[in-house]
């Protein structure tokens, strides 16, 4: 009797507790956005072509960038950008430098910014020659 009482318990336990496994604070759950990229760039030393890419969070600032089709991706780490500019909705954010364009923000919705490091970006001469703005859709919201 004991033994039935405690596996009922343990099985409430698992059905009541399995929708907060993957709850986030605020009600902010993870999300992911697709983005179709018109030119070739580089995320850190790696070079990706032109095409549809799938941004997911992994967590605590690391994301990884899948392409729709093919085999190309990469992990990478962010930092919190603190700016009044940001765009109106979720998008990847290129500047051009050395004649390649590098990957340098991405924001996972208009409030969401996250930088990503590397070498600093030269100074911009004007904002149309070195920046990219690429918006992006949300498929997976919370």
């Amino acid at each position: 009797m004991k033994s039935a009482t405690l596996v009922t318990f343990v099985a409430l336990a698992l059905i009541l507790g399995t929708p907060c496994l993957g709850a986030q604070p605020n009600g902010q759950g993870p999300q992911e956005i697709t983005v179709n990229v018109p030119v070739d760039f580089m995320v850190g030393r790696i070079m990706f072509p032109a095409g549809n890419y799938i941004v997911k969070p992994l967590g605590d600032r690391t994301f990884r960038l899948q392409a729709g089709r093919g085999r190309e991706s990469v992990k990478f780490v962010t930092e919190s950008i603190r700016t009044p500019w940001h765009p109106s909705t979720a998008s990847l954010v290129f500047s051009k430098e050395d004649g390649h364009y590098r990957l340098r923000e991405l924001w996972m919705n208009a409030e969401i910014g996250e930088k990503i490091p590397g070498a600093p970006a030269p100074p911009l001469r004007t904002v149309g020659e070195s920046r990219l703005e690429v918006p992006a859709k949300c498929t997976v919201c919370k």
